[in-house]
């Protein structure tokens, strides 16, 4: 039962059930839908495409999701013993490619300093932004590349020495990619996600009549906390719900020693909010249409 508090607020839930999760992101997903008249999860086309040898087993891939016209590549992984014969960028422009016949008009990536900053640079990505707030000095770099005027068609060519890539997006061959990827990730700063606790968190504000109103997700992973969606019902702005939930975020991600929290905001969205609780943007991408920017934000403790 939601109750308030001894002040006549709507109390903030902090273990809330996954029913009250889903129901916070429909209603984040709805105001998003109605700033972009309708188009915000377009192209709902996600993809995941994947490398295979000659004998068809999947030693690479790249998983995508789609927000308002522009690709996200999420993960992409090539088997070590492939690593320098060009499949990662293979992998990539396929990826570009499908995107773009779907109309997105950019594709963009988030890519640690461990990571393949420089690859991405080496196939035609800008880099837009540059985060420093994870321990041990280790950055994440954002890149984009327009895809408008591109010609794929022209770019594909068949060599029959090479290994096959497919668009496969079935829930066996994400598990493989996301298990190679994981991998990676694990020999690189598998004993730092240890020593620095990770935690996922989840804040959601009910009224009086049990309706969800507003809520933070997000979780800390090496001392940065990232805020993945935040949003407070039209009809309880300017009344401290957003505040509080942003505060108790960050005293949760300060008790577990994170040194920053980082977000991202379009337009549209809740940016002058930021700037007055002391976020500064490090960054900002312009790949969306009708003038539309996502700004990068971040806040050091």
């Amino acid at each position: 039962m939601t109750r308030k508090s001894d002040l006549g607020r709507f109390s903030i839930i902090t273990n809330p059930s996954e029913e009250d999760v889903i129901e916070f992101q429909k209603g984040f997903e709805s105001y998003n839908l109605k700033q972009t008249d309708g188009e915000f999860n377009s192209p709902k086309y996600w993809i995941s495409v994947v490398l295979k040898d000659h004998e068809g087993r999947i030693v690479g891939g790249v998983m995508t999701s789609m927000v308002y016209w522009t690709q996200y590549l999420d993960v992409l992984w090539v088997d070590d013993r492939y690593k320098g014969l060009g499949y990662g960028k293979d992998l990539v422009l396929e990826a570009e490619r499908i995107a773009k016949r779907n109309g997105c008009l950019a594709s963009q990536t988030y890519t640690f300093s461990w990571q393949a900053p420089d690859f991405y640079q080496a196939i035609g990505y800008k880099m837009i932004a540059t985060y420093e707030g994870y321990v041990n000095g280790i950055r994440e770099y954002i890149l984009m590349k327009r895809l408008d005027t591109i010609d794929y068609n022209s770019l594909k060519k068949k060599i029959p020495s090479r290994f096959g890539i497919y668009e496969d997006s079935t829930e066996e061959s994400q598990k493989i990619v996301h298990a190679g990827m994981g991998k990676h990730v694990d020999e690189q700063v598998g004993e730092l996600r240890r020593e620095n606790r990770e935690l996922e968190i989840k804040s959601i504000i009910k009224n009086d009549h049990g309706q969800v109103i507003g809520g933070i997700l997000g979780y800390t992973t090496l001392g940065t906390m990232n805020i993945e969606e935040f949003w407070v019902d039209e009809r309880y702005h300017s009344q401290g719900y957003g505040t509080g939930l942003l505060m108790k975020a960050e005293a949760l991600a300060r008790d577990n020693n994170c040194i920053a929290v980082q977000t991202a905001c379009f337009t549209f969205q809740n940016l002058e909010f930021f700037h007055k609780h002391g976020y500064s943007a490090y960054g900002v991408s312009d790949a969306y249409p009708n003038g539309v920017k996502e700004y990068y934000l971040i806040k050091k403790f």
